[in-house]
Parts: C-alpha cells; sequence; structure tokens
C-alpha cells in the first residue's frame, strides 16, 4: 500500500509523533508511507527514517491554503496512492476538494479524531472520512454525539500506545543524565521535596495556572513540594506565558519553588525522577498520551477526571482521579500518595498494537 499522512506542520506534539510512528511501522511492514505538512522540526525525524517528506500549503487558514488543493491532487494521482489519512481539520477539507479532481480510482479517505474540538461546520469535517480513527473512547463519543449523521460502523477506537522498551517500570536514566540531574536539582531542590511535573505546550488548556495553585496550596499548607513547568512557550501565547512567570515571581510560596524548562528532548528521564506527573487541562482532552507515558514508568499521576485524560487514570490508577477544577482535592490527593503510594495497573495501550491496528483499518479500504 501507499499510505499519505497529512498534517498541517510536523513541528512537535503528539499527532505529529503519531504520524512519524505509523510512517515507522509501515515502512517495517514494506509499505510505502508519505508525509504532508508544511514542515517542522520533526521532519528531521522522517528523514532518519527514509520517509518521505512532501511540503504543501495544508497549515495556514487563508486563501494561500487554496493552492493545498491542486498540489494534493497532483501528488496523490502522480504516486497512485492508495490511502490518503489526514490528521487535522484543514488538511481533511483541503483533501475531500482535491479527491473531488478525480473520475476514477481516487485514494481512500481516512479522518482523525485527535481532539474535542469546537462544535461547528468546519470540525464536521473529522465525521467524513470513509474511516475515522478516534484515540479513545472519549472521542468516539464525541463524534457520535455532536455529529448525529456520523455512520458508527465506519469508526476505529485506536488508542494511542508507547513503546514498552522505552516506557517501563525498569527505565533509568543513564549514569551521565543523572549526574547532571543531581547536579541541577540540588540547586533547585536542596532538600529533597516532592517534585510535582506538568508536561504540555504552554497554553492556557493545558492548566499551568491551575498546577501553580495545587503547589502554592501545598507550599502554604505545610507540604513543600517543588514544581516543574516542562514546555515551550509557543507563538499567541506569550501573554499567558508572562502571566504564569509574574505569578511565581509574586508569590512568596512559589518564587523558589518553580522550574521553567522549556522544551526538553529528555521528558521521559524528567517524568521517572519525578514524584508525580499532573495533568489538569482546563478542556477534556481525547488522549493524555504524557499521563499514559508516566503511569508505563511507574510514576503516579493526579488529574482531573474528564476526557480522555479521565479514561486513563480511572483504569490504571484509580487514586489519582480528582474531579475536574477541586484544586484542594488535587493537593490532598497528591499528600495522601505521598504518605501512602498506590500501585499502577498494567495495561496493553502499546506503539505495536496501535500500528497494527492502524495498518489494519488502511488495509480494510484497499482489500
Amino acid at each position: 500500500m501507499k499510505i499519505a499522512q497529512i498534517v498541517p506542520r510536523m513541528e512537535s506534539g503528539g499527532v505529529e509523533r503519531g504520524t512519524v510512528e505509523v510512517a515507522e511501522a509501515l515502512l517495517a511492514r514494506n509499505h510505502v508511507p508519505f508525509v504532508i505538512s508544511e514542515g517542522g522540526a520533526m521532519v528531521h525525524d522522517l528523514d532518519r527514517l527514509g520517509v518521505r517528506h512532501i511540503r504543501m500549503a495544508v497549515a495556514r487558514k487563508s486563501p494561500s491554503s487554496l493552492r493545498g488543493i491542486g498540489q494534493i491532487a497532483r501528488f496523490l494521482s502522480d504516486e497512485h496512492v492508495d490511502v490518503v489519512h489526514c490528521r487535522s481539520r484543514l488538511p481533511a477539507w483541503l483533501t475531500l476538494l482535491a479527491l473531488r479532481k478525480f473520475t476514477s480510482s481516487k485514494p481512500r479517505f481516512v479522518t482523525s479524531v485527535h481532539g474535542l474540538h469546537s462544535i461547528s461546520r468546519y470540525s464536521s469535517v473529522v465525521g467524513k472520512g470513509e474511516r475515522i480513527e478516534a484515540v479513545s473512547n472519549t472521542a468516539r463519543e464525541y463524534l457520535l454525539h455532536n455529529y448525529p449523521g456520523v455512520d458508527e460502523s465506519r469508526i476505529r477506537v485506536i488508542f494511542r500506545g508507547i513503546d514498552p522498551s522505552q516506557y517501563h517500570r525498569g527505565f533509568r536514566p543513564s549514569y551521565e543524565w543523572q549526574n547532571r540531574w543531581d547536579s541541577e536539582m540540588g540547586k533547585f531542590n536542596p532538600d529533597s521535596n516532592p517534585v510535582l511535573t506538568i508536561v504540555g505546550r504552554i497554553t492556557r488548556l493545558k492548566g499551568q495556572h491551575e498546577f501553580l495553585s495545587v503547589l502554592e496550596h501545598l507550599n502554604s499548607s505545610g507540604f513543600p513540594c517543588k514544581g516543574l513547568i516542562v514546555g515551550s512557550e509557543i507563538s499567541g501565547h506569550s501573554r499567558y506565558a508572562a502571566s504564569l512567570r509574574k505569578r511565581v515571581t509574586r508569590s512568596a510560596h512559589l518564587r523558589n519553588s518553580v522550574w521553567f524548562t522549556g522544551r526538553r528532548s529528555d521528558v521521559r528521564e524528567i517524568i521517572c525522577k519525578s514524584s508525580f506527573v499532573l495533568s489538569l487541562s482546563t478542556k477534556p482532552e481525547s488522549f493524555g498520551r504524557t499521563v499514559l507515558e508516566a503511569l508505563s514508568l511507574g510514576t503516579q499521576v493526579v488529574a482531573f477526571d474528564h476526557g480522555g485524560v479521565g479514561e486513563i487514570v480511572k483504569r490504571l490508577f484509580p487514586p489519582g482521579a480528582v474531579t475536574f477544577g477541586e484544586i484542594q482535592s488535587v493537593a490532598a490527593r497528591i499528600a495522601d500518595l505521598c504518605k501512602e503510594p498506590k500501585s499502577i495497573e498494567s495495561h496493553d495501550m502499546t506503539l505495536e498494537r496501535m500500528c497494527e491496528e492502524t495498518v489494519a483499518m488502511y488495509q480494510e479500504l484497499v482489500q
């Protein structure tokens, strides 16, 4: 099979990681993968694998993106692509229009529900695939509830997966990394207090202000903790990032207790060395890859019980699920789990399973 995946950009994030992972799995099974996007740092990962990346105008919601319709149509036709998988809304609309140019033998059309988008005609395109990949049961229910015309038989629930050789409870960082970390933490956390970590791009959705509230509550109530905010500041959210930093500098309970690490390539190691990973998204998310990674590494998670994150936590670590918005309950749960840690359930949400089910979805359409 020849499979083209289309994403707006290959910069960073779970969707982009999944795109690379599926491309690699297709190569390993002697299929031909392509990735179409407007480029980004993760194109390097595709180059390393030998996956062909094609730069097209598929990211910007502007008239210039209309160029992408003809570009997509020509590429799909010239390369005799069997399946085109659109992992975002704008590429899906552009591809739908491109497919109208075919008179026969057009590629099969696949969409994904990676996010719980606002309900609109624009978002409805995720339900127009001949197969629709839903990354959790939460994503599936979102689609069926909000778009009643979607044929349930076309939906395939394919959970995101981790590589158990990389994320397992026996994982230990390298000797060199551990030495660097010990040096950094010796200055930041000389008293070896519990370390709470939140991972994700710095946006209001990810709940960094809620994270600071939890940390402030614990520190002010005699339960000293340190906090790591791991993630990059992205364009369009600079005011939000500035408000976080201002809050930290003005609070006696946060001033020396928060480290903005920026974007890191060693997130796995940081999660492994953290006491807790928190997920406090202000809106439900379709999945929670970082939550799954943390639990797979054996790190306890405390999270708001909604969306795909709640789905994972209730399945693998029920004590970590807290009612949405209850900051004091999050803080109390962390204090309780510090005193009496709970066991984490094993799971089968693996990268291999995710890729097998994704390839099987493609094969359903071309048999």
